[in-house]
């Protein structure tokens, strides 16, 4: 007897030895290829020691924008989200399936924390990685933090532009640097962070930063990408970050300088040289192809448990403004290949439509909601699941839609939604929540907020058969949000981020979002998630026949003894009439002589088992004992950050236009002593901000230039 299956103790030990998966090809014809420029070549640029950083006193600089100057008319989405805010004010309450009973297993928390909390700007961008070791690092728009898994700090309060201190002269870094990204490479035991820098053609930068150990102190290695990569006078924004088994993807949008969007364009780069530090290849994918809803932030989807997989990637993408199609790409090669970038696929999926913006508790201030652009998604076994809010229900609120998209048949997608009316449930990120390749359990954290509810953070599960628990509270709001004083709808997400913890025995992720604070300002939480694992069962294929033995001219009936439910059976008998049969229990006619093997295909929803009997009557019975699962009860704790010695002093700039703005620092003397900040800004009140800590004791003056001429000149006396 033979069984043709990788059992649970044997797909689990492949986990543990993270192991490289091929990527299933799509079977159809692509319906377009993107451009390439041709393979190039990036150096490193500079090494970074965040060990020399820990208990430095650090200049936590910071530019914010407070507020945003319109000019145009309103856009497609503005005029949606209008007409939605009058359904959404006339809409039934408590309408949804977040209430009640639920038919999945509800998640629970473990250990979690404050995380990110010196929060200058908005919105806060959230983003977070966990190593097998237990590292963690989390960031927002403004700061970048080490912690133990147990919450203890390793280094905090760094802001991204102290992160980059040390090199930044020599790579000409004095704009804003923004929207981080950050990912745990499980084969490689490394970190990968890319945030960007500059939101103009002349100062848009791309920077990427690998770490050259799993300890998150030790060194960085950095390479720079253009983010005016087609040299159109545009800049690079709202990146998404993917890994393959050889290569980084970064995609984003290009939009121009003088205004309006111009493209969505994606890196692939070879991520093994830039863990070495050496020169590394990449390749440039433009005009995208679109189909009928254009390409806009692609969502690359690595590997969703302990492994990778490859050569290339899979992404996937929706329509901003709404649509009831998504486009499903496929990158075909590692770069060591011929890799090209196709649209694959545009599957139909039920309507999806922008919400309205939300409401939070105790002021008129909306939340924005954004549009219907996709957040997150990951691949495994054959299938990328995904997420994005969009209107629930037609009811003018956010919710949670999710989709498992058949890799080899894109147009087979599977749509669920999640939500109740008189919420939001926005910026949504999801993981791998089961322990075999072929479970498709998920958990999904996400934002929500309403008029009875400060803005807080909850994460949900999503079963095998697409049921969901009830959504778990991960942090309440203390109060409501609110920085901006020109404008009435205040930024909210980008994004939250959920990655897996893949060395555990039980299914664990770990999530951070944003929550509004006690200040009026976003803070950003770090929480644990597990909860009650109900595995998914593929059969286990086994038959018996009333009789093994007779003379020719026998019939057999054979009777299916699989376990774990089976829905389909491909049996096949040498030497038998019928030689094949789909039947649960065939009977069979042998007039030959001789000794005949059987095999059983047992299939359900999750996979195939293979029983093969060979010389029937000779072979042994086998059934592999299933491993017991044991339910983890891991208690919360809270770990305070530490003592802080810092003195932020701000400066607010009005720019109704684009302007040059210059920042720096001189002593009585005029001489220089830090160049903050050179770059063309945009319309709109920002903040600027920095510690003056970092100053030696004396008196100095913080100038401020607009197109060349001094706007301010303040004093500053540091004691």
């Amino acid at each position: 007897m033979k069984r043709i299956i990788l059992s649970a103790i044997a797909v689990f030990s492949l986990q543990l030895a993270f192991s490289q998966f091929t990527k299933p090809e799509t079977i159809s014809e692509p319906l377009g290829v993107a451009d390439k420029a041709g393979v190039q070549q990036s150096e490193l640029v500079g090494v970074i020691k965040p060990s020399e950083h820990v208990g430095k006193t650090k200049w936590m600089k910071s530019m914010t924008k407070l507020a945003s100057y319109d000019h145009g008319s309103p856009d497609e989405i503005d005029l949606i989200k209008k007409e939605k805010q009058s359904v959404k004010a006339s809409f039934e309450k408590n309408i949804g399936n977040d209430i009640g009973a639920s038919r999945a297993a509800d998640p629970s928390l473990g250990t979690n924390f404050l995380g990110n909390s010196v929060v200058s700007s908005t919105p806060p961008d959230n983003c977070m990685a966990i190593s097998n070791g237990g590292k963690i690092i989390s960031s927002d728009n403004n700061t970048l933090e080490f912690y133990n898994q147990n919450g203890s700090v390793i280094l905090n309060d760094e802001t991204h532009e102290d992160w980059f201190d040390d090199i930044a002269p020599n790579l000409n870094l004095y704009s804003g640097i923004f929207d981080p990204r950050v990912i745990y490479d499980p084969v490689a035991d490394r970190f990968i962070l890319v945030i960007l820098h500059g939101s103009n053609y002349t100062s848009s930068k791309i920077l990427v930063c690998f770490s050259t150990s799993n300890d998150p102190l030790d060194d960085w290695n950095v390479y720079e990408f253009s983010g005016n990569a087609l040299n159109d006078g545009s800049w690079f924004d709202y990146p998404q970050i993917g890994i393959s088994d050889k290569d980084l993807f970064i995609t984003g949008n290009l939009f121009y300088s003088s205004g309006g969007f111009n493209q969505a364009i994606v890196y692939q780069i070879d991520k093994e040289a830039c863990y070495g530090g050496f020169a590394s290849d990449y390749e440039l994918y433009s005009n995208i192809p679109g189909g009928f809803i254009g390409s806009f932030s692609l969502v690359p989807a690595s590997y969703g448990q302990g492994g990778d997989y490859g050569p290339g990637i899979y992404m996937v993408c929706s329509r901003s403004g709404g649509n009831n199609r998504l486009n499903f790409y496929e990158v075909t090669d590692s770069l060591g290949g011929d890799p090209e970038l196709e649209l694959a696929s545009q599957p139909l999926v039920p309507v999806y439509s922008v919400a309205a913006d939300a409401y939070q508790s105790g002021t008129s201030s909306l939340l924005n909601t954004n549009d219907c652009r996709m957040q997150h998604a990951f691949y495994l076994d054959g299938y990328v699941h995904a997420v994005h809010h969009a209107d629930f229900n037609n009811s003018g609120y956010a919710g949670i839609i999710y989709y498992r998209i058949p890799v080899n048949n894109p147009m087979n997608v599977q749509t669920e939604t999640f939500g109740l009316s008189g919420y939001d449930y926005t910026f949504p990120s999801i993981s791998s929540y089961g322990i075999q390749e072929w479970d498709r359990s998920v958990m999904i954290g996400f934002l929500r907020s309403g008029s009875s509810i400060y803005p807080e953070i909850r994460v949900v599960n999503c079963d095998n058969e697409m049921d969901w628990s009830n959504s778990t509270l991960v942090k309440g709001g203390n109060s409501y949000v609110h920085y901006s004083w020109a404008s009435g709808t205040e930024r909210w997400g980008d994004y939250s981020d959920m990655q897996r913890r893949h060395n555990e025995t039980d299914p664990t992720v770990w999530m951070s979002g944003c929550f509004g604070s006690s200040s009026s300002v976003w803070n950003t939480w770090v929480s644990e998630v597990t909860g009650t694992y109900e595995p998914a069962l593929r059969p286990e294929a086994d038959f018996e026949a009333d009789t093994v033995w007779g003379q020719n001219l026998l019939d057999v009936t054979f009777s299916d003894s699989s376990i774990n439910n089976p829905t389909s059976w491909d049996w096949t008998f040498p030497g038998g009439t019928p030689s094949t049969s789909s039947d649960q229990h065939p009977m069979v006619s042998y007039t030959d002589t001789g000794i005949f093997d059987v095999t059983l295909i047992a299939s359900n929803t999750y996979g195939p088992d293979t029983m093969i009997k060979e010389n029937y009557i000779e072979i042994e019975f086998y059934i592999p004992i299933g491993v017991e699962d044991v339910p983890r009860t891991t208690a919360a704790k809270i770990y305070p950050n530490p003592a802080r010695t810092f003195e932020l002093v701000h400066f607010d700039i009005d720019v109704p236009e684009l302007a040059d703005i210059f920042i720096d620092v001189v002593d009585m003397n005029g001489r220089l002593i830090k160049l903050m900040y050179d770059d063309v800004m945009r319309p709109g009140v920002h903040r600027f901000s920095f510690n003056k800590l970092a100053l030696s004791p004396g008196t100095y003056f913080v100038r401020i230039l607009k197109n060349g001429e001094i706007e301010s000149n303040e004093k500053l006396v540091v004691q």
